[in-house]
């Protein structure tokens, strides 16, 4: 009798979750929809060629830059900062302006790349911001990544424009260090698997010669905080992708993400997570709040602990009972018990360190963690 009153009461809940969904979802809460952007898709890409014979030349059109953005919305014409409609990514896409990052300058950058439904890093009016790279002695550069991270293939789009900075910030002899949300894993791990650019070494003559390769950007390390690279389930479920006001938002599940690249292939760069989670408490975003409902085990309100640990696989729900006060009882995300991590991928923090911290939470901790 009373596991069947728990039953019932679940269902109660999952109702009521329902409706408040619905309100969420008109209102369009989180996020600021899709955006337009300069920055063209692989498939995209054109080539545009003149001339005959010897004097044919070939240019790869690779941008929308000289014209308006992919939908219309926004500029890519190069008076687009004075009429004030550029689109958000024009900046590296089109004036090849990188921020104060300087190329083969010795420089150490630290590169932010922002997550879902977002197209840049630091948001005015907002508790993010950069890193504080003022006490790092010699030639350092704290960068905000400009990339519109908004429509179904946002992933792929803002993977693109990723490798733009990164082949400008951190090649020759400059190096980087990649401070990463939520999104963003996704991104810098398509880019790492699928769009890196590499240097090719020879040695020899004729049958003995021997060609390596290697991976041309010289990234220290990278910084992931509330990871989705092992997507969320809240993507499964179609009104609450749609609270977070983006086209991307219901391509994040764990089977689409998952599937996208290859998340062991790190090309040698050592990625560093940490994930926080809610306890009894909750947040103080009711958003957030509704999305721990429908996530397995333990939650930052938007992504597990299997997605934010860089888990190689999902985690089953604690039990059928799910409804508090039946709290699972591992939370430290490092327990070996929710699985191996992607190849390349270890933990930065263990215990019990962000307990109570959230989606939104998560974006600072690691900065704040290493005195930025």
């Amino acid at each position: 009798m009373f596991l069947q009153l728990n039953r019932l009461m679940v269902l109660m809940q999952a109702f009521a979750l329902f409706l408040l969904m619905a309100q969420f979802a008109s209102a369009g809460s989180i996020g600021g929809g899709n955006f337009g952007r300069c920055e063209m898709l692989q498939s995209e890409a054109t080539q545009v060629c003149e001339g005959k014979g010897k004097k044919r030349s070939c240019e790869v059109i690779d941008s929308y830059c000289g014209s308006s953005g992919n939908d219309g919305s926004c500029s890519c014409l190069p008076d687009c900062e004075s009429q004030g409609n550029c689109c958000a990514d024009y900046a590296p896409v089109c004036a090849q302006d990188f921020g104060d990052c300087q190329s083969d300058s010795d420089q150490i950058a630290f590169l932010h790349l922002g997550g879902m439904c977002s197209t840049q890093w630091d948001y005015p009016g907002e508790s993010d911001r950069l890193a504080d790279v003022s006490g790092i002695s010699g030639n350092a550069a704290a960068v905000e990544i400009k990339a519109v991270q908004t429509e179904n293939a946002g992933t792929q789009v803002a993977a693109k424009t990723l490798t733009r900075y990164l082949d400008h910030c951190c090649t020759d002899s400059n190096s980087c260090v990649i401070y990463n949300y939520s999104n963003g894993d996704n991104v810098l791990g398509y880019a790492l698997d699928r769009m890196a650019t590499q240097d090719e070494v020879c040695t020899g003559k004729g049958k003995r010669r021997v060609c390596e390769r290697s991976l041309s950007w010289n990234i220290i390390e990278v910084r992931t905080s509330a990871g989705a690279g092992g997507g969320s389930e809240l993507s499964n479920w179609g009104s609450v992708a749609d609270l977070f006001a983006c086209d991307l938002a219901s391509e994040l599940s764990p089977s689409k993400v998952r599937n996208l690249y290859n998340h062991s292939n790190t090309q040698g760069v050592p990625i560093r997570h940490i994930g926080g989670f809610l306890d009894e408490v909750g947040s103080d975003d009711g958003t957030l709040n509704a999305g721990w409902w429908l996530l397995p085990w333990h939650s930052d309100g938007a992504v597990a602990f299997h997605s934010a640990g860089a888990r190689n696989s999902t985690v089953e729900w604690c039990s059928d009972l799910w409804f508090p006060p039946l709290w699972c009882n591992r939370e430290d995300i490092c327990d070996s018990r929710y699985g191996s991590l992607y190849q390349g991928h270890e933990m930065a923090f263990c215990g019990r360190e962000f307990r109570n911290s959230d989606h939104y939470d998560q974006k600072m901790e690691f900065i704040e963690q290493m005195g930025q």
